[in-house]
């Protein structure tokens, strides 16, 4: 472009200011910092379009004046748009979840953690008000009282609806020239931690249980012992059997615990080699002939002759005596066991299915948590610990597989665990 007349090159140079007042004034007025910022990209076509003289009069230095606000604008503009990508990146990052609203409640910009939490599209939740679109009016009164008070707020919340989580919120109000603006919400989900802390909880109290219960037995009978029961002689021994079977409990609840913080701390080292599960089973079978033939349960080692595993022969062993001796313990009186292997997506399915009791609806998902008993009374009276089923998802776990249960009350239950085929 070149510029030959004095008159009109003036005119331009008057119009390229006019347009500078004009932007920087309508900018403003702009609550919307990415509209602003999309203005000034769509104009900034004027400024990276220098001006060509020919001329060497006093007017070249203006127009070369403007030419450098130019660059030197386009360059601003560059960079705010870097940092604008910047920030989205932050946010989209972030585990939790932001919302920001205006001074109306009107949702201004989410990032994609809080699509995830309230399955609800980016698209769906910008510009609509807060409460039409996550109906929750815990979360709305907060943001209220924010945008009221312009303060500073945090609470947990327990929701119910639109999602049933655990959430700490902490609100912050937006402030635009000491008038609040809008609001910052920061939401996380605590739902995992509280249930961690549940477990733990529960944890503590039922080895507090465990471990007070055979102890106070064995103490009441020391003391009845010191009182003069040591003399009696029809009495005496039967309270030291009494005494050493509850010793023999708290030894093997101490052993079980030490095994599952073990297997929990992700640390042990798995000894695998190949060996024949058919025969391993069998083994497990012959260690529990006195338990099956008290019970006169039938027992049948359906798996193939040659089925062999790549895995830990004592740890696999130790899945297996421990499902074997709960289907031995909860069975009826001339039941039957049966021990089959199925073929499942590149997996070794191995199931021990019983004629016994079977397991409530409503106590299978919690089967193989630690120290959950269906019934605690007879779980006690048939010396188990409570940690036996998780220690064993624990170890299947451990070699990549996963553990289950089907089961109908008074009907049996059928325990199964998959290995990786190898």
């Amino acid at each position: 472009m070149k510029i030959n007349n004095y008159n009109f090159r003036l005119k331009l140079i008057f119009s390229y200011i006019i347009i500078i007042v004009v932007i920087f004034g309508f900018s403003a007025f702009l609550d919307n910092v990415l509209l602003g910022l999309f203005i000034a990209l769509a104009l900034s076509f004027v400024f990276t379009y220098k001006i060509s003289i020919d001329s060497k009069n006093e007017s070249d230095k203006l127009v070369a004046t403007l030419n450098k606000m130019a660059k030197k604008l386009e360059d601003k503009i560059n960079e705010i748009e870097i940092k604008n990508q910047h920030l989205v990146a932050i946010l989209e990052s972030m585990v939790e979840g932001i919302i920001v609203v205006d001074k109306t409640s009107r949702i201004v910009s989410v990032n994609i953690t809080v699509e995830n939490i309230f399955s609800i599209s980016k698209k769906n939740l910008e510009g609509k008000i807060f409460l039409e679109v996550i109906r929750n009016n815990d979360i709305s009164d907060i943001i209220s009282a924010v945008l009221k008070k312009g303060e500073f707020t945090s609470c947990e919340l327990t929701l119910v609806w639109p999602v049933q989580k655990i959430f700490q919120i902490n609100a912050s109000p937006i402030f635009e020239k000491g008038i609040v603006n809008g609001c910052l919400l920061v939401i996380h989900d605590m739902t995992e931690i509280r249930k961690l802390e549940t477990m733990r909880r529960d944890f503590v109290a039922n080895v507090s249980h465990e471990l007070k219960t055979p102890l106070t037995s064995i103490k009441g009978f020391l003391e009845t012992l010191l009182e003069g029961a040591l003399d009696d002689k029809e009495n005496n021994r039967h309270f030291l059997i009494i005494m050493q079977n509850h010793t023999e409990r708290l030894n093997k609840l101490v052993d079980d615990l030490l095994s599952l913080s073990h297997l929990e701390s992700k640390e042990i080292l798995l000894k695998k080699d190949f060996f024949s599960l058919y025969q391993q089973v069998a083994k497990v079978i012959t260690n529990c002939g006195a338990q099956l033939k008290k019970k006169k349960i039938e027992i049948k080692n359906e798996l193939p002759v040659d089925l062999s595993v790549n895995a830990d022969r004592d740890k696999i062993e130790g899945v297996v005596t421990n499902l074997i001796d709960n289907a031995i313990k909860f069975n009826i009186e001339s039941g039957t066991i049966r021990i089959y292997s199925q073929d499942q997506n590149g997996n070794i399915k191995i199931i021990i299915e019983d004629s016994g009791i079977g397991i409530p609806e409503k106590d299978m998902p919690r089967i193989f948590e630690r120290f959950y008993r269906v019934d605690k009374a007879r779980s006690t009276e048939l010396g188990g610990t409570g940690l036996g089923l998780s220690i064993v998802k624990h170890i299947v776990e451990l070699h990549g597989g996963n553990v289950g249960v089907e089961s109908v009350e008074g009907l049996g239950s059928k325990f199964w665990f998959t290995l990786p085929k190898q």
